[in-house]
């Protein structure tokens, strides 16, 4: 070996040892090794990896100029065109479904899959005789929009004070002389948690000042119940989250309060606490359970004292049945003509989908009796679906007897059902896909896909493999049942053109069908994911919404002039009623 150099040896490998004899031999060896070096004639390692870098490039120049690259390109422009220009045309600012924010405020009103709540206010000389505010005709001279209009606190209004929220619910009232204080759950959009936020009015509701959070803590809150008792004002916002249900004392009300104790070590969902018949009791539903009906379960414990320590009702759980007969708690019990009525909620059709009274007949220790009434008319939604306030749903309401004698209320409502912003996801997506096939489809037909999975994509007999994996193989025959499905795949595109035939006139009405066809989906699919909840909102007036009356005059030969006009606006949430003047005929037909 001492024949040969060290550079010989290596370019030469085996080839070296009869150089080592032979000493020119050797060296001949070397220096054929040595220009070897600078081709690729030979398959050392260095020029492998040249070749087969030099292979990827051409395959991808021949990708980036084929024609199937070239139709995929121009028609994501072409299309990507198309709902860029939908998007622009149909969606203008503000008619998203929620109450925006001042751009200038704090980020808050985010699509959110727990919905779009806000909270209206309703008063009446009854509880079972309530009306929206704008029937009641409040009106202040410093309120520009007249008369003022559900709904009164709105994720806008609680993020335009520097509070972001996508959403505000589960209501309820405290008054404090001629102040009426407004506790309620709002989601944080930064968190994805509740927060307990507070407002105050002091004009019985038309009008709210957002004072601020008022508990937050590190897990999710809601269902703020509010009480007093003994001088003391106590909160017991739902916990369930941290596995128990806590109650708070007021140290600077309404703004600070204090963990007082843990009332009970369970998860309880929509708790709050009634007193009747000299003892109290505390309603609430337990889902963690097992075999626990999920919205349709209630349990109750009673003390003496609204602190406790609480027993178990004996028959517990009252009710444990389907979560569209009202178990779960929906606000605050009341009181009326000497009767308990209790507030339930119908999650039937979807989460919260609207709120039931029972009236409460037997209420001890060993037993529980209600009955169902029939809501107040002026709570039930009206038939202008998704651009009203609570044309969806309504799940909380909270009804109070004010110093006055006047009966007030405060209701939640939402546009549309729980988990509509998936929904909408998952159609627009699936729209998008359907487009995307589409395309495929017209590249097969115009010849500019001639395959559908190019075979060297596909498992094949090349290559070393170990002995395990080639019997395997064998006994599975994945790779050829694999290859002989590309095959038969490919084969689509020649058996789509000659059954449909792009050269004749009726392949090519097909041809534009499917464009035509893969536009509207297109433009369905970009509604469907940025179009929002497709509710068309009123607009502010300096905070506050008001709803008017239409004037309109006619005569006969106009009347389906009229009917157009009346059926659209008649859908406008702003819109309270419209006034017909008859110039003409004989009269307006009952249509």
């Amino acid at each position: 070996m001492g024949g040969l150099s060290p550079t010989a040896v290596a370019a030469v490998g085996g080839g070296g040892g009869v150089g080592g004899n032979s000493g020119g031999g050797g060296g001949g060896g070397g220096a054929i090794g040595a220009s070897g070096s600078n081709s690729c004639c030979d398959m050392s390692l260095r020029c492998w990896c040249r070749w087969r870098c030099r292979d990827h490039q051409h395959q991808h120049l021949r990708l980036l100029f084929s024609s199937a690259f070239v139709f995929f390109f121009g028609c994501f422009v072409l299309y990507g065109s198309v709902a860029t220009l939908y998007a622009w045309l149909a969606f203008t600012p503000g008619v998203h479904g929620l109450a925006q924010p001042d751009p200038s405020s704090s980020l808050g009103c985010l699509q959110d899959n727990e919905g779009s709540w806000s909270v209206g206010v309703f008063y009446g000389d009854s509880p079972f005789s309530l009306k929206p505010i704008e029937k009641a005709n409040v009106w202040k001279d410093e309120v520009a929009a007249w008369p003022v209009a559900n709904p009164v606190v709105t994720c806008a209004s609680v993020s335009d004070a520097g509070y972001p929220s996508n959403f505000v619910a589960d209501p309820f009232l405290y008054e404090q002389g001629d102040t009426l204080y407004l506790f309620y759950e709002t989601k944080n959009p930064m968190t994805m948690q509740g927060d307990i936020g507070v407002s105050k009015s002091t004009d019985k509701g038309a009008t709210w000042q957002q004072l601020g959070i008022a508990l937050d803590e590190d897990w999710h809150l809601s269902y703020p119940f509010v009480f007093d008792y003994l001088g003391q004002i106590y909160m017991m916002p739902e916990s369930s989250k941290r596995g128990e249900l806590r109650l708070y004392r007021a140290l600077n009300f309404p703004l600070q309060w204090t963990l007082e104790k843990v009332m009970l070590k369970k998860p309880l969902v929509d708790a709050l606490i009634i007193n009747f018949d000299g003892k109290y009791w505390l309603f609430g539903s337990d889902h963690s359970g097992f075999g626990a009906s999920k919205n349709g379960q209630l349990e109750i414990w009673y003390g003496s004292s609204p602190l406790g320590p609480w027993k178990p009702h004996k028959k517990n759980p009252i009710y444990n049945v389907d979560k569209s007969l009202g178990a779960r708690n929906g606000g605050r019990p009341f009181f009326y003509d000497g009767n308990l009525y209790r507030i339930g909620q119908d999650c039937g059709e979807t989460y919260g989908r609207a709120v039931r009274i029972f009236k409460v007949e037997v209420l001890t220790e060993d037993e529980y009796k209600e009955v169902e009434v029939p809501l107040p008319l002026g709570l039930i939604e009206p038939n202008k679906g998704r651009n009203s306030w609570n044309g969806g749903r309504y799940h909380h309401l909270d009804v109070q007897q004010l110093s006055s004698g006047e009966w007030i209320a405060v209701m939640d409502g939402d546009r549309v059902p729980s988990g509509d912003s998936v929904q909408r996801f998952i159609l627009g997506c699936a729209s998008v896909a359907v487009v995307a096939v589409l395309v495929l489809l017209l590249g097969v037909l115009l010849g500019a896909v001639k395959c559908i999975i190019p075979l060297n994509w596909c498992i094949h007999n090349s290559g070393k493999r170990s002995d395990a994996f080639l019997a395997w193989e064998r006994s599975n025959q994945f790779s050829s049942k694999v290859r002989r499905f590309c095959s038969r795949l490919n084969r689509v595109p020649s058996f789509l053109r000659g059954w449909i035939k792009p050269n004749t006139y009726t392949g090519k009405l097909v041809i534009v069908i499917i464009f035509v066809v893969g536009v509207a989906l297109m433009c369905t699919g970009v509604k469907y994911i940025f179009g929002g909840n497709g509710a068309e909102e009123a607009y502010l007036w300096k905070g506050h919404y008001s709803q008017f009356t239409l004037l309109t005059m006619t005569y006969d030969a106009r009347l389906w002039n009229l009917k157009m006009y009346v059926k659209h606006y008649s859908r406008c949430s702003s819109v309270r009623e419209i006034v017909v003047v008859w110039n003409k005929g004989h009269g307006i037909p009952n249509w």
